[in-house]
């Protein structure tokens, strides 16, 4: 077996002598680099705060019964990756499925087929948008011929391979 020979330079463990440019850097390369700044992206507990705070909009705008003030917090917490539990966590993603669902409830038949038609236009998937209306597979196709919505699912990455391949293999 081959050994490697560790070497301890200034509190960094490096194995073998640094190459050029590489190992610790000097205090001066240290405070230049502090005084860059990266562009501002909303930290995860940023992200939930505006989150929580829009649901609890929402909510507000449900007991006026003002359905586009709901449509327009919805869309601004789809906007916010809000509905996304990778994002901001389950039990957000949750709460905001809540109030996708309330404004299902109360709205007329125009509200719900705009309340799909911008669930669509924000690329929102459509399993998930199933589950927040909590509809079986033969009303939500129901709502959908009744919108004139053409809903496809997303592919997969099988089915893209799959395709590749059977496009590859025709030309040889």
């Amino acid at each position: 077996m081959h050994l490697v020979r560790c070497i301890a330079v200034g509190g960094f463990k490096i194995n073998g002598p640094p190459r050029i440019g590489k190992g610790p850097m000097t205090s001066k390369e240290v405070s230049d680099t502090s005084n860059e700044t990266s562009p501002s992206r909303p930290t995860q507990v940023g992200r939930i705060e505006l989150c929580q705070e829009a649901i609890k909009e929402a909510r507000r705008c449900l007991e006026s019964n003002d359905k586009d003030c709901v449509t327009k917090l919805i869309e601004e917490l789809v906007r916010n990756q809000c509905h996304n539990g990778n994002a901001v966590g389950k039990e957000i993603a949750d709460r905001v499925r809540g109030v996708v669902h309330e404004l299902w409830l109360v709205s007329d038949n125009e509200h719900r087929c705009g309340l799909l038609k911008m669930l669509k236009d924000l690329d929102v998937s459509k399993g998930w948008v199933k589950m927040a209306l909590s509809t079986s597979k033969k009303d939500w196709n129901k709502w959908l011929v009744r919108c004139g919505i053409d809903w496809e699912g997303k592919a997969t990455r099988n089915d893209i391979v799959s395709q590749l391949e059977d496009l590859l293999r025709r030309f040889g």
